[in-house]
């Protein structure tokens, strides 16, 4: 489904796409910020469904909606404004909008008002829908905006929004600490954020909360917890997903944890080593796409397919999200030995990884170990993780990581 979306603020606008993709498969949005870039939008390509502010920089909204109407009476057009007053809702509905949003809104009132449009759109898109070939769907998912499969409850973040202004970012980042998907979204935003104003790149949470705000932050957690199509409903998806979330868990707890008993910054190795499995669960969740619009797969199908698109869905998902290099470094480190020897930080990413994979005993390993200044007896003897596809992951004591 194609949507195009004209708004100016661009916390809000990953907000209101987060709710759509989030509540209609495939939803494709093109954001515009300005008047005059929606009106080319609209006229190179009109969309299935307009959602636009009313006050942008460069005139009103409702010029758009005046294009639009212009020549078509059908398409639905949501406006979305801070100016709610009788007078403005009712000039709105005489230029022949679909509905009325008043600004700030709440995320779940959003996704419901939406909800209705897009399940009619999608209706439609449905009748004349063929199944595509799997590696063409992989293929195209690719060039696209990268998802992961949600791993927010509800629950978890209703409470959060009650006592929001008694919580602080580093609260918050506490409680967030193994949401990947999560931490992944506040880091992209919170670093377009900072790089635009003092262009300092940001790989904790905390910094990311903090520089976004709690209550964008909160919403934003929201938003992904309400993601209806996110959650992978084939049992075979869910059991590889559990697995690559347990392991990227187990990473990030032992690399925090050598991190901070050389000295080092225990939340950056620990953010990295949480999304070191994104290609996975991205490629994941486009397979539960596949199989949702219609298409079948087999055990050899998945195994080989994931094996095959993952580094790929890995490498742009990292470049999608906007991920500083530094995290990127340590991200890649796990995976590849790094070249860069005398980074420690590098080092105890990939002996992290090692250690996950049971394979801290080589003559090599050993080597790195002690080069990083790691305790060679304590970290290669003792029992690793446990850590299988079927089984539940028995967590090992480590050193306290809470800062």
């Amino acid at each position: 489904m194609d949507i195009l979306l004209l708004e100016d603020d661009s916390l809000v606008a990953e907000l209101i796409g987060l709710v759509l993709s989030g509540t209609i498969t495939g939803a494709k949005v093109r954001y515009t910020t300005l008047v005059s870039q929606a009106k080319v939008a609209w006229n190179t390509q009109p969309a299935q469904l307009v959602i636009c502010d009313r006050n942008l920089p460069d005139g009103s909204g409702l010029d758009l909606v005046k294009l639009i109407r212009s020549e078509d009476k059908t398409t639905p057009i949501v406006m979305i404004s801070a100016h709610s007053d009788r007078e403005a809702v009712i000039s709105a509905l005489q230029y022949g909008i679909s509905e009325f949003i008043a600004k700030p809104f709440n995320v779940s009132m959003l996704q419901q008002r939406l909800l209705p449009i897009l399940e009619s759109l999608s209706t439609a898109d449905d009748d004349d829908q063929l199944i595509p070939e799997l590696d063409a769907w992989l293929a195209k998912a690719l060039t696209g905006k990268l998802r992961l499969p949600s791993d927010i409850a509800p629950e978890n973040v209703l409470p959060l929004l009650a006592q929001s202004n008694e919580l602080s970012p580093s609260e918050l980042a506490r409680l967030w600490q193994k949401e990947t998907v999560l931490s992944a979204r506040l880091l992209n935003l919170a670093n377009s954020a900072s790089l635009q104003r003092s262009g300092k790149p940001l790989s904790r949470l905390d910094e990311a909360i903090s520089t976004l705000g709690i209550d964008m932050a909160l919403s934003l957690a929201m938003a992904l917890a309400l993601d209806i199509t996110g959650s992978l409903s084939d049992k075979r998806l869910v059991t590889l997903a559990l697995h690559h979330y347990a392991t990227a868990e187990q990473v990030a707890s032992i690399a925090r944890a050598m991190a901070i008993s050389i000295g080092l910054d225990g939340l950056s190795c620990y953010t990295a080593g949480l999304l070191s499995r994104v290609g996975e669960l991205s490629t994941l969740r486009t397979l539960q796409d596949f199989i949702t619009l219609g298409g079948s797969l087999d055990e050899l199908q998945i195994t080989s397919k994931l094996a095959e698109w993952a580094p790929n869905y890995g490498n742009r998902i990292k470049q999608q999200w906007g991920l500083p290099l530094p995290v990127r470094e340590l991200i890649g480190a796990i995976h590849m030995t790094p070249s860069h020897a005398t980074q420690r930080a590098l080092l105890v990413m990939h002996l992290a990884g090692l250690r996950v994979a049971s394979q801290l005993h080589t003559p090599e390993a050993l080597r790195m170990l002690r080069q990083s200044g790691l305790d060679v007896e304590k970290w290669a003897t003792k029992k690793a993780p446990y850590t299988t596809a079927n089984a539940p992951v028995q967590a090992e004591e480590l050193p306290d990581t809470s800062n």
